[in-house]
């Protein structure tokens, strides 16, 4: 794995590398509540918010790896992550995905994560994928299992109880 952040395409979103002028349109991403009513923390707070991207921006890991923009027509409307696990042992490969409340149920979440899960199985021959699903969260653990995500788990991640789930090349 060498290289450098890509901007990845699918049919109707584009996920950018996360750079600074992101930084407002996640703040108002976030804004919302239930964007965070599972993340043990309240992003609602616009401080908090303001904490989450200038820790994502500071990311220094594997430069392909990173955390991206979800673009629909050049608006933010989500955002997610492809990073060594901070919650996992050995930093394996995570993903994660955060898509706008108003915009669910159209798929978004599906083609955002899935091109970032092609991105990292195909482009950049990771050898697995993992995912920390929150137990209550539905539409992400349906949106993991339409990906291909095998459910391998359960533990306490991010403050609360998670479920683990894996995808491996030439199963997703």
């Amino acid at each position: 794995m060498v290289g450098k952040q890509k901007r990845l395409s699918g049919d109707r979103l584009v996920l950018e590398p996360l750079v600074e002028r992101h930084a407002d349109a996640v703040v108002d991403l976030f804004a919302d509540p239930a964007m965070s009513a599972l993340l043990g923390a309240d992003l609602s707070d616009p401080a908090l918010a303001r904490q989450m991207v200038g820790n994502r921006l500071a990311y220094d890991g594997p430069s392909e790896l990173g955390h991206w923009a979800v673009l629909l027509g050049g608006d933010l409307v989500g955002l997610a992550h492809l990073r060594p696990s901070a919650e996992l042992p050995g930093g394996l490969p995570e993903i994660g995905w955060y898509l706008a409340a108003h915009h669910g149920g159209r798929g978004l979440a599906t083609e955002a994560a899935g091109v970032l899960l092609r991105h990292g199985l195909d482009d950049l021959g990771l050898r697995s994928v993992w995912a920390l699903v929150h137990v209550d969260n539905a539409p992400s653990l349906r949106l993991a299992a339409r990906l291909g995500f095998l459910p391998v788990g359960e533990g306490r991640h991010y403050g609360g109880p998670h479920r683990v789930h894996v995808a491996l090349p030439g199963r997703s």
